[in-house]
């Protein structure tokens, strides 16, 4: 009720505001105006003095002449303003006005206006306090959990800095989380306590670029070093070809992308990706590469989420039926994992689903073909294994 005291005495205040203008009466005319009031009476005085003799004819025509001549001068300086209005009109006018405001900002308000919300300001706290709640809330923002693990892992390595491996872990989860120049000082740590480790130097190499956002001198010579210690690790081939690349020997480099192609094992993850990037550079540099790129890996199978048609069918089903399109997308992504073992994110994703249904031996056999399909690869099943045991996964 009180808001609408306010309303209205607002309206009403802009109503005066616009019709007080319109209906008082102005005493005070413009100079111009004054100024050809003066000069009439003057050609009125001239006949008064031709009339009694005081001045000659002649006399009196070059005064007339002279005020005339200034009086349409005064007349050309004078704002071209429209007419004003009858004064009879002025009420009826500010009375239009004061309706036509206050019809419109009830219209506005009915449209647009809320009585029962609150102000701004406290809308605004809540707003701001929203986030900051499910940022310190692991169950509803999980960025906060993964935040709470790498700071109990920062706070591990101040107490035991000799840990490799636990180095290694922090710059994986930096890298995770958009954080390459961290990720670069931390594989630094392990390279340090494991210089000959080539999973170490290549991964603190790739932390660079991506830091740099190009291949650096100094991210080189971590890759040269890794093919020192396995002059097949696709990781260093690759970046250092793309070295070779921004240093302008474009064919030399188109040579070590086609050579790292021919090595990729056929469920190579990467292979797509080096195939579309040495196609796009030997179109650049028009270079016909087509007889020499081995063929196209087959794609694997996508096994992409509900669409709007199944989310709006499944707000219709039952709960076992609901249940059963569940199982059925989980069970696709086990048979698309079958086909391309080499996804991690996809194995997390099973996991997690497997233990949100309650199944929990299927998702610690998942977590076991998880850690067979990167035996060779001891960064990816140390993640794994972080993941499996922040799900709860038995066996992790």
């Amino acid at each position: 009720m009180i808001l609408w005291v306010i309303l209205t005495v607002m309206i009403a205040l802009t109503a005066a505001g616009l019709t007080i203008p319109l209906v008082r009466r102005y005493e005070q005319r413009p100079t111009w105006v004054k100024t050809l009031d003066i000069l009439k009476g003057q050609l009125s005085e001239v006949d008064a003095q031709q009339a009694g003799k005081l001045i000659g004819d002649a006399e009196a025509d070059g005064l007339r002449a002279e005020i005339k001549r200034r009086i349409l001068a005064e007349d050309r300086e004078a704002p071209a303003a429209a007419r004003p209005l009858p004064a009879t009109a002025m009420p009826w006018v500010a009375l239009g006005l004061v309706a036509v405001v206050a019809l419109c900002a009830t219209a506005l308000y009915a449209l647009m206006g809320n009585p029962e919300l609150t102000s701004n300001a406290t809308m605004g706290k809540v707003a701001d306090a929203a986030p900051a709640a499910q940022a310190s809330d692991p169950q509803g923002h999980p960025m906060g959990e993964v935040s709470r693990m790498i700071a109990g892992l920062e706070t591990r390595l101040q107490q035991q800095p000799g840990d490799a491996q636990g180095w290694q872990m922090l710059g994986w989860s930096y890298m995770r989380t958009q954080r390459p120049a961290d990720a670069a000082k931390a594989y630094g740590h392990a390279v340090a306590l494991d210089p000959g480790n080539v999973e170490y130097l290549s991964a603190q190499g790739e932390a660079l670029v991506q830091a740099e956002g190009k291949v650096s001198g100094d991210a080189a010579a971590l890759f040269h070093h890794a093919l020192k210690g396995d002059p097949a690790d696709p990781r260093a081939r690759y970046f250092l070809a793309m070295y070779r690349d921004q240093q302008g020997d474009h064919a030399g480099a188109i040579n070590d992308f086609i050579a790292l192609l021919k090595s990729a094992p056929p469920d190579a993850p990467w292979a797509v990706q080096v195939r579309n990037y040495v196609e796009d550079l030997a179109k650049e540099q028009k270079i016909d590469i087509s007889s020499r790129l081995p063929a196209a890996p087959a794609a694997p199978d996508a096994t992409p989420g509900p669409d709007s048609a199944q989310v709006a069918a499944a707000g219709q089903m039952t709960d076992a039926e609901r249940q059963a399109m569940i199982h059925s997308m989980v069970d696709r992504l086990a048979t698309a994992l079958k086909a391309n073992p080499h996804d991690s994110g996809g194995w997390v994703r099973l996991m997690r689903a497997r233990m949100v249904l309650g199944e929990k031996d299927q998702a610690a056999a998942a977590y076991q073909d998880a850690r067979k399909a990167f035996a060779g690869t001891p960064a990816a099943q140390a993640a794994l294994q972080d993941a499996a045991k922040s799900l709860g996964v038995p066996g992790a």
